[in-house]
């Protein structure tokens, strides 16, 4: 998601802000931070120490990944803005029990500070591109579904999802040279025990991870016919990742969030449409096609 200037320079700047926060939990207002631990945990002064002692490792963690991780600031952008939320009872503690720390010593102080924290959450979001790319996926969502979309078979023939309507679809990016190959032969067998009740298996091979799949259309074809006997549908090269990366497969990775982020890891990851073109379930590129059977069998 790219952000303006304006938003990388605020970006910046809270980045900057987190890490001095950071330092200051360690080092010179270290008593200050121990003084808005919250009053309803244990407050053993080892336990408090562990507590300030790990918020300031993970602002210091937070504000370096604001500075230098800008190919990943939207993930970053997130993970700061529920840091803030896990924080606000500290907050909240500090204006219910009266606490003067940080120069509010007065209850209007303190209640200010409580709104500035959902401040703080929208400059995460905002900054990073975060809020921006959550509301275009609750939009993609609204305005486009699985049978919208076209892509281009292996043999250069453009078709609609909307020829597999009504069935049970198995989406998979492929790769010719991976670990996971061998994975062709299960997602046949897959093919072949369920093609009568409607599953349909879409493969669209992708050389994004490692190179694996360097081959033209014809090579990766008569590789999957000729070593596995595949005979479900396989579509042309794609990417799956990044800004060049098929739509078809950013409306999955919307529709279908993975355990680290929506970014597809590896090939063989695999996406399940229902016979109503709803997304229902994505497995992992480990996740072998014989230990989905028992999931497929229940929908098709």
């Amino acid at each position: 998601m790219k952000t303006t200037l304006f938003q990388n320079t605020a970006r910046i700047l809270l980045g900057s802000i987190m890490t001095l926060a950071g330092i200051g939990h360690l080092t010179f207002q270290r008593a200050e931070f121990l003084a808005q631990v919250p009053r309803w945990l244990p407050h053993h002064p080892d336990f408090m120490d562990f507590i300030v002692l790990s918020s300031g490792l993970v602002e210091i963690a937070l504000g370096l990944a604001m500075l230098f991780l800008t190919k990943h600031k939207y993930k970053v952008g997130i993970a700061l803005a529920i840091f803030y939320v896990l924080i606000f009872p500290g907050n909240i503690s500090q204006y219910t029990n009266g606490i003067d720390a940080f120069s509010l010593d007065t209850d209007q102080k303190r209640l200010n500070r409580l709104f500035f924290q959902p401040i703080l959450i929208l400059w995460a979001l905002w900054s990073t591109g975060a809020l921006k790319r959550l509301l275009n996926r609750n939009k993609i969502s609204a305005n486009q579904d699985f049978y919208s979309f076209e892509a281009k078979l292996i043999n250069g023939q453009n078709i609609s999802m909307n020829a597999f309507k009504g069935k049970t679809i198995i989406i998979v990016n492929t790769a010719s040279k991976c670990g996971l190959t061998p994975q062709y032969k299960g997602l046949e067998e897959l093919y072949q025990s369920y093609k009568e009740k409607g599953l349909v298996i879409l493969g669209f091979p992708c050389n994004q991870f490692a190179k694996q799949e360097s081959g033209s259309a014809a090579q990766i074809e008569e590789f999957c016919q000729v070593n596995y006997g595949v005979s479900f549908t396989m579509f042309d090269k794609i990417d799956v990742n990044g800004a060049q990366a098929h739509p078809l497969f950013k409306y999955l990775k919307n529709e279908l969030g993975g355990v680290f982020g929506n970014n597809i890891k590896w090939n063989f990851t695999k996406f399940v449409i229902d016979k109503n073109g709803k997304p229902v379930k994505r497995f992992a590129p480990t996740t072998k096609p014989e230990s989905m059977e028992s999931y497929i069998q229940k929908i098709c």
